[in-house]
């Protein structure tokens, strides 16, 4: 079910990410970073504000 209103989207300088899927746009707020140093990778904890 999507709702039909403006979601306010913060000014916050790398943390917002923009993706597209089919017709619709999703908007990822991300609030974490995790380094994982055995696999030397970034796992990113990312939620959908809009």
């Amino acid at each position: 079910m999507y709702l039909d209103f403006l979601v306010k989207i913060p000014e916050a300088a790398g943390k917002i990410t923009y993706r597209k899927r089919d017709d619709s746009c999703y908007v990822y707020y991300e609030y974490d970073r995790i380094y994982d140093p055995t696999r030397k990778f970034t796992n990113v904890k990312r939620a959908m504000i809009g």
